[in-house]
């Protein structure tokens, strides 16, 4: 039974690696639809060449020219009667700072250091920001477009609790995920690959968000449904985990800004494959009775409580910063008045 529950828990792992890479899927929607097509090319401008463009310009350009005009300068200086040019000084290609002073060298690490921070913080950091606010709307639009060519209008549900009341409580809910991913970091041995699996659930967690948004699927219901499927969705995030593991935190975000409106309509798209009793009686080919299909969303067994920790962060800071005891207190409360 546990050999049969691991090769569940791979086959679910493998689904989401797959289905991360169906880019062949979002051909027909760029194809047909406008304002797909306009949305992806503006989200590639805009994280593609600005923001990553300007991380490597920075990198690549302007800190070692703004290494070489300093070093020339400290050269002249030491010796004002030299007549070389600073064309001249480049061809001749000094690679050793040797020559230079002690306090020459501070002064160079010194403005060296001020300038790469002003540059983060009135070029690269107001870009983030704003690829946040922007992007998030261009996402929104290629959801509504790839509904609408999919023909799946949004579910209508009752919603008890206010909209805004839920989206905070996700905010903090997020930042005691992110919370969680750091402290896991210290786990001897264990730390790095544990919080590259965060990684991937965040990634996926960020596409699949918006497909659940639309459906109109309640926030713990989302969370349920997430911990129930947690190893397919350790394999969505896979791939774009993988390779945004390789860069600056800056480039990671913009490799995924980048890449976003792909897997937000591969996650509109997929079918998250569970991995409880169900599938594993499908892998031994065993039929099972018992087994309910009337409610899909549901599974019955491996769930990992993924968000325990996230969930009491929560709902503490929503308790200290709002006065409420949050979406599982006001669930539960209700829950109470409803039996009584």
């Amino acid at each position: 039974m546990v050999l049969m529950a691991a090769q569940a828990l791979v086959y679910a792992w493998a689904g989401g690696v797959m289905d991360s890479l169906k880019f062949h899927n979002t051909l027909i929607f760029l194809i047909t639809s406008p304002t797909i097509r306009r949305d992806s090319l503006m989200c590639a401008i805009l994280n593609g060449l600005f923001f990553i463009g300007s991380y490597y310009t920075l990198e690549m350009v302007v800190l070692p020219l703004l290494r070489l005009i300093i070093t020339f300068d400290f050269e002249i200086s030491k010796d004002p009667g030299k007549t070389t040019s600073f064309s001249e000084y480049i061809l001749s290609n000094p690679t050793s700072t040797s020559t230079i002073s002690a306090q020459d060298q501070a002064a160079n690490f010194l403005v060296n250091k001020v300038f790469f921070w002003l540059y983060h913080t009135l070029w690269l950091y107001p870009i983030y920001f704003l690829s946040n606010i922007i992007s998030q709307m261009w996402y929104q639009e290629i959801v509504d477009a790839t509904y609408k060519l999919l023909d799946e209008p949004k579910l209508k549900t009752k919603v008890p609790i206010p909209y805004l009341t839920e989206k905070v409580y996700q905010a903090f809910l997020t930042i005691g995920l992110y919370l969680q991913m750091f402290a896991v970091t210290f786990i001897p041995a264990l730390g790095g690959p544990l919080c590259f699996v965060h990684v991937c659930w965040l990634y996926s967690l960020y596409s699949f968000d918006y497909k659940w948004d639309k459906q109109g699927r309640r926030l713990l219901s989302r969370l349920q449904y997430f911990e129930e499927r947690w190893a397919y969705f350790f394999g969505f995030g896979f791939p774009l985990a993988s390779l945004t593991a390789f860069f600056p935190w800056l480039v990671a975000y913009g490799l995924y800004a980048l890449t976003a409106p792909a897997f937000i309509m591969l996650a509109i798209t997929a079918h998250p494959i569970e991995h409880g009793p169900n599938q594993i009686n499908n892998l031994t080919g065993v039929s099972n009775s018992r087994q309910t299909t009337s409610n899909p969303s549901h599974s019955n067994g491996l769930r990992l409580p993924i968000y325990f920790f996230p969930k009491i962060f929560a709902e503490n800071i929503s308790w200290i910063c709002c006065g409420t005891g949050g979406i599982s207190r006001n669930n539960n409360r209700d829950r109470a008045s409803s039996v009584s």
